[in-house]
């Protein structure tokens, strides 16, 4: 199953040992992200250290173990859905890059726990909690509610 991973979902693992690192460092999914999140992480990976208590190397460590499962998609492999993604996400622009690469990459979802996404045709949105039923092999919940 492959899910496409917002940054919410990244940051809440980094600051702290929760369900969401578990789903995340599971083999059970192959997860992806724009290379937009990269960005996103490192503009508040201060204030994440900080948050969770880490130093920047500790930061860092986590970051590596985190994205080793976590593919990154060059924005090139996306583009071409950026404008179907667009009108998809009109009031929330910064979304885009993900619902982008959801369309481009065929994903089954999104795992988000931003609430801009939902309403929106189209896409699916996984939310942790259908992740964590997900990833205990509740199959039934594999085909999410399309919005």
């Amino acid at each position: 199953m492959r899910v496409v991973v917002d940054t919410n979902i990244v940051i809440s693992a980094l600051i702290r040992d929760s369900k969401v690192r578990e789903i995340l460092l599971s083999t059970r999914f192959n997860f992806v992200s724009p290379d937009f999140v990269l960005d996103e992480i490192a503009k508040y990976s201060d204030y994440i250290s900080r948050k969770a208590g880490i130093s920047r190397k500790e930061f860092d460590l986590l970051m590596a173990l985190i994205f080793q499962g976590v593919t990154i998609v060059p924005a090139e492999s996306y583009q071409s859905c950026k404008d179907k993604a667009l009108s998809i996400m009109r009031e929330d622009i910064k979304d885009v890059p993900f619902v982008a690469c959801h369309l481009a990459l065929g994903c089954d979802g999104i795992w988000t726990n931003d609430s801009d996404f939902e309403g929106k045709t189209g896409i699916k949105v996984f939310s942790t909690e259908r992740m964590l039923q997900l990833m205990k092999g509740n199959n039934r919940l594999l085909g999410a509610r399309l919005r």
